[in-house]
């Protein structure tokens, strides 16, 4: 063969791989920036720890683990009867409080009537005492002007005594009205005290009586801690973890079983850090799960995080530890990216911790999210 036919053939050959190589870069720098994925992914979803808000032992059981309840479905029943006997004591507190409240609002009244009556009487009292007063002047200057007289024997022993008599009666009787006087105006005092005494013990605030609405309050906190003794499903969830059965006592605030959310479920994908400037949130995904060989679901991208603990950072003290070694090859970090998975089918139903492979698509979701 000629020479320099073997010098074209080969260098047409390798034009040819050269331009492969090209070809095949752009392929892969499409599939992995315009269309990134991941193997690294898992089917999730939302779960809720059902612990009661009241202690009590468990006398009803209505689920079993791995069943399906709908929002407001009953699960569990702790004995509410002693919450019901506290709730009875509540509601007769309250009726009580009402009762000893409008006892003390009655004898508010009457005590606003006693005051009523005793200033009528001290304002009778002063104007006796100013009567006494004006007839105990009028005696004194008449005795003053006849005492001259009986010593000139104009006016007898008699009249004289009569009249010393009357004046000195006259003196008695203003001590003794003066002395009425006092005694109402301690009398008003006294009522006064009282009434405000029985006013403070109302506990009256404009419309408001303290007593009533703290009672209120009390029989309101009863009704609903019996309430709490029917725990329902906050949502149509999958029940999982259960390993209670009636005669458990539950403590509030102890979980005693998970419900797995049936309204939202999502993959969580971990795509390398040179892929996040290629994915956005909107974004149209599909996802496989290797459950489901052939079977792909549309998903659309809702968030990318925007933290990752790193696996060789250590703290000692309020130092940072620096390893002194350098490694020669520098993997890059991943950052967790939420799909959510509007899709439902029955036949191949999602399961939280599937594993799930994840392309995000160059082009904005149709689906509803």
């Amino acid at each position: 063969m000629n020479p320099k036919r073997h010098i074209i053939i080969a260098r047409i050959i390798g034009t040819l791989i050269v331009l492969g190589a090209l070809l095949t870069g752009l392929l892969v720098w499409r599939i992995n920036y315009q269309h990134p994925s991941t193997n690294d992914a898992m089917v999730r979803a939302n779960i809720v720890g059902i612990a009661p808000e009241v202690s009590g032992r468990i006398v009803e059981l209505h689920v079993e683990d791995n069943q399906y309840v709908k929002q407001g479905e009953l699960l569990y029943l702790i004995d509410p009867r002693p919450y019901q006997a506290k709730l009875a004591q509540a509601k007769a507190e309250l009726m009580l409080a009402e009762k000893e409240v409008d006892a003390k609002r009655a004898s508010s009244g009457s005590a606003e009537k006693v005051i009523e009556q005793l200033e009528h009487q001290f304002t009778a009292a002063e104007a006796e005492v100013k009567r006494i007063e004006a007839e105990d002047e009028y005696l004194h200057n008449y005795l003053d002007r006849i005492q001259p007289l009986a010593e000139k024997q104009y006016v007898t022993a008699d009249q004289l005594k009569q009249v010393k008599s009357k004046y000195a009666a006259s003196r008695a009787e203003l001590e003794s009205v003066r002395a009425k006087v006092l005694s109402a105006q301690s009398a008003i005092d006294e009522a006064k005290s009282e009434s405000r005494r029985a006013v403070s013990l109302i506990a009256q605030v404009g419309h408001v009586n303290a007593r009533i609405e703290a009672a209120r309050a009390v029989v309101a906190a009863a009704e609903l801690e019996v309430e709490y003794c029917s725990v329902r499903a906050p949502f149509n969830a999958y029940v999982t973890n259960l390993n209670t059965r009636e005669g458990e006592y539950a403590r509030a605030g102890t979980q005693s079983f998970a419900l797995v959310d049936d309204s939202h479920w999502y993959a969580v994908a971990n795509f390398k850090e040179t892929y996040l400037q290629s994915i956005h949130t909107g974004q149209e995904a599909e996802v496989f799960l290797i459950a489901y060989p052939g079977k792909r679901y549309k998903g659309v991208v809702t968030g990318i995080g925007w933290a990752n603990s790193p696996d060789n950072a250590k703290q000692q003290g309020v130092l940072p530890e620096v390893q002194r070694t350098l490694s020669w090859v520098i993997l890059a970090s991943r950052f967790q990216v939420r799909i959510e998975i509007p899709e439902r089918d029955p036949e191949h139903p999602l399961r939280m911790g599937m594993t799930a492979f994840v392309t995000v698509l160059d082009r904005p979701a149709a689906i509803p999210r």
